[in-house]
């Protein structure tokens, strides 16, 4: 009997330890990401996706670090995994159709762009630079 309790008390406190952990690496992130510490903020970002890879955030702030390193493969990668996600993170969606209209991939750009444009609620201004977007690479 005893045995079960400490087996009991040993498995709450390791779930307990590990949602603070998750909790904590998500903060730091965060905070190094604010202080433009981007190196420790990826590092953070990416312990936090291995205890919880539900979570968009991390994968989007993984995105903003992939561009402001100007790494395009790793950049898309996370914003994949963000509408993977959360096909509807508008965020997500405006980016990518940016950096498809910068790779000149038009075809994509427009499908993004449709979704977008069903979605939006918040980042709805950014549909005319969209368009001013479209109509500038296609010149």
């Amino acid at each position: 009997m005893t045995k079960f309790f400490i087996f009991f008390f040993i498995f709450n406190f390791l779930i307990l330890a590990n949602s603070f952990a998750k909790n904590s690496y998500y903060e730091k992130a965060l905070k190094f990401f604010n202080e433009k510490d981007f190196n420790e903020a990826k590092f953070y970002f990416e312990k936090n996706v291995v205890f919880n890879p539900k979570d968009e955030l991390s994968y989007f702030y993984l995105s903003k670090i992939a561009s402001i390193n100007k790494d395009r493969f790793y950049e898309k990668l996370y914003l994949e995994s963000v509408l993977v996600l959360n096909p509807k993170n508008e965020n997500a969606l405006y980016r990518k159709i940016i950096i498809n209209i910068d790779e000149g991939d038009f075809e994509k750009a427009k499908e993004s762009d449709l979704i977008f444009l069903k979605v939006c609620k918040e980042l709805c201004y950014k549909k005319e630079e969209i368009s001013k977007a479209f109509q500038a690479d296609k010149k």
